[in-house]
């Protein structure tokens, strides 16, 4: 999303809630700042975006998303790998996890397992290893240890892949996976 688009999300959101300027700035940042972030001329940082979604009661990623953005995650089209556009799918993917929304996560990266030649390949692997051993333990309070067995095994492959591989994150899932084994196997006794 460019600065522009961004600003006017922004601005609706405050306009909204009837809103001033200094009554969402506080302390954090300046009313000049958020001036120049709802005009377009200044960039927010996460942790500026994250106050603002929890000032105007937004999650963070609705203030991240667009409909052409997230059309590039499910490789449906072929968007251009832009730096632009691959930040633009970090900080959505960011975003999510900030706000553990890990099915979220999930859903954002349609293709289960990126391919090795994939711009993000390295980051997405990270981030679905992680939300799907989450989604792992939500599926397991929730008793369907069908589903957390899946999410468990996806944590242990994902875990394994690209640069950010997490030798701890795969252990915990296979110890997971064999948990849930053994419920499963109490159950139809």
């Amino acid at each position: 999303m460019d600065a522009k688009s961004l600003g006017n999300k922004i601005k609706e959101a405050r306009l909204s809630k009837k809103l001033t300027q200094a009554e969402v700035v506080g302390s954090f940042i300046t009313r000049n700042m958020l001036s120049q972030i709802e005009s377009g001329t200044a960039m927010p940082s996460m942790k500026t975006l994250s106050y603002l979604s929890s000032v105007l009661e937004l999650p963070l990623s609705s203030l991240l998303t667009e409909e052409q953005e997230t059309a590039g995650f499910s490789g449906s089209s072929a968007p251009e790998l832009t730096d632009d556009f691959l930040s633009k799918q970090l900080l959505l993917l960011k975003a999510r996890a900030a706000e553990k929304d890990y099915e979220g996560i999930l859903s954002l990266v349609s293709n289960p397992f990126p391919a090795s030649g994939d711009a993000l390949y390295d980051e997405k692997s990270a981030y679905l290893a992680r939300a799907s051993y989450e989604c792992a333990l939500c599926c397991e309070s929730k008793n369907d240890l069908a589903a957390a067995i899946t999410h468990a095994k996806n944590a242990e492959q994902y875990a394994s892949e690209g640069f950010y591989a997490n030798q701890a994150l795969k252990a915990d899932a296979l110890l997971l996976v064999a948990r849930l084994a053994e419920q499963l196997g109490k159950k139809y006794r």
